[in-house]
């Protein structure tokens, strides 16, 4: 019985969900690639993984101060096409925002100028495929667990006042 409250939770939780923004940071590099850290700066830089139609928000920042530009190639080209999210210029820090795609799918993210060694992947997932706390959920999940830790005590208390069998 407590297992299917709280899976009802979710479920309900999930049907009346609606778009989530996801704030993400990346660091670019000319030489070294996309990163969520300038120490973890790599080629492919870190998958960026949204549901349909999130509001994706960026922080975008330039390490080495060298002049980029972020997109995500819905055709998986090394340049921006028509319709493609796409960043201004920066050198130092922009704010980008964008709503990722309806359509489900694995895509790249590049820098328009340095295609080839900022790269990585933009992954678009179902609605609800990406598991959240929600506030709902975490009081199932406290309930729960509080119900189950009380029927374990219980249980131990009447395991020491019974008398030993003989």
């Amino acid at each position: 019985m407590i297992v299917s409250l709280a899976a009802m939770g979710s479920l309900q939780i999930r049907d009346v969900k609606a778009s989530t923004t996801r704030n993400f940071t990346l660091y670019g590099s000319a030489t070294l690639g996309w990163g969520f850290t300038s120490a973890s700066m790599s080629s492919p830089g870190p998958k960026i993984v949204v549901e349909q139609g999130d509001t994706v928000n960026l922080t975008l920042i330039s390490s080495d101060r060298v002049t980029h530009e972020f997109f995500v190639s819905y055709t998986n080209a090394s340049s921006p096409s028509s319709g493609d999210p796409q960043s201004p210029d920066f050198s130092g820090t922009v704010n980008y925002q964008f709503v990722a795609s309806n359509t489900t799918g694995t895509y790249e993210y590049r820098c328009a100028l340095h295609p080839d060694v900022m790269w990585g992947y933009f992954q678009i997932v179902q609605t609800g495929a990406i598991l959240e706390f929600q506030p709902v959920t975490m009081l199932l999940l406290l309930v729960t667990s509080t119900i189950f830790a009380a029927l374990i005590y219980k249980r131990k208390r009447r395991a020491r006042e019974l008398p030993p069998r003989s």
